[in-house]
C-alpha cells in the first residue's frame, strides 16, 4: 500500500501517520470479529482526522477513503457459554424405589 507522498507545499502523509494506518489494517486482517469491529472504527476515525487536517495528498485521498469505507465491521456478539447440567443421581422427591422381586408381583405400589 503506497501511503507516503512527496512534494513541496502540498499535503503530505507523514511516515508515522502511514505506519499507524498500516498497523491497524494489518491487525484487522488477523483479528477476531469483535477486535476487527473496534479497529475498523479506529481506522476510519484516524483516516477522517488525517483527511480533515489535510495530511493526505489529493491523489491518494479518494482511494484511501474508499478503501477504508469499504471495510464493513463484522457483527460482534457476546460469547455464549453453554453448560451441560450435571444430572443428580436421585433428585429430591424422586427417590428410586427398590423392588423386592420375591414379593408383590403385579400388584402395583401396594405395600404390606
Amino acid at each position: 500500500m503506497l501511503l507516503a507522498g512527496c512534494g513541496s507545499g502540498k499535503p503530505q502523509l507523514r511516515r508515522q501517520d502511514a505506519a499507524q494506518l498500516i498497523t491497524l489494517a494489518n491487525a484487522i486482517a488477523r483479528e477476531a470479529p469483535c477486535a476487527q469491529a473496534r479497529d475498523i472504527r479506529r481506522l476510519r476515525a484516524r483516516t477522517t482526522v488525517l483527511v480533515s487536517e489535510q495530511h493526505v495528498p489529493a491523489q491518494l485521498e479518494r482511494q484511501l477513503v474508499a478503501g477504508v469505507n469499504a471495510l464493513n465491521p463484522p457483527v460482534c456478539l457476546p460469547a455464549v457459554v453453554t453448560t451441560t447440567p450435571t444430572p443428580t443421581p436421585n433428585p429430591p422427591g424422586h427417590e428410586k424405589k427398590k423392588h423386592d422381586h420375591g414379593k408383590h408381583h403385579g400388584h402395583g405400589d401396594d405395600e404390606q
